[in-house]
């Protein structure tokens, strides 16, 4: 039983030591998004962004939801513990300078102008 937990936990803290996966969290602790608009603000492929929202959606920090056309993720509720662990690493993470401009290009990017793969990269609209 320890074990398990004690298991739990570094799978979690693995999870969250990631530049890019606390990038998506500050991302997706504004508001929901799907993977265009993470790829659009973080400048990086597609398939890097999903792997890296399934590491996260495994390890019970993001849920994504089918609407229509779109899978949207958004941060999980979470025992109070994680709910802590991710509130000081977010606090920390939103400080940095290049948080900043993540966010802008978070703001900027328009899910309903983005089609699948006709988006280059770190390209904004």
């Amino acid at each position: 039983m320890i074990k398990a937990s004690i298991n739990k936990i570094s799978r979690r803290l693995k999870a969250i030591s990631d530049p890019t996966r606390i990038k998506i969290l500050i991302l997706l602790s504004i508001r929901p998004a799907c993977v265009c608009e993470l790829t659009q603000a973080l400048g990086l492929a597609q398939p890097t962004i999903s792997r890296h929202l399934r590491q996260l959606e495994d390890e019970g920090f993001v849920r994504g939801q089918r609407e229509k056309n779109w899978i949207i993720y958004h941060l999980s509720p979470m025992e109070e513990c994680c709910t802590q662990l991710l509130g000081i690493v977010l606090g920390r993470a939103m400080e940095d300078p290049e948080a900043e401009e993540i966010k802008r290009r978070f703001m900027e990017a328009d899910r309903a102008g983005m089609t699948s793969g006709r988006l280059e990269p770190g390209a904004v609209r």
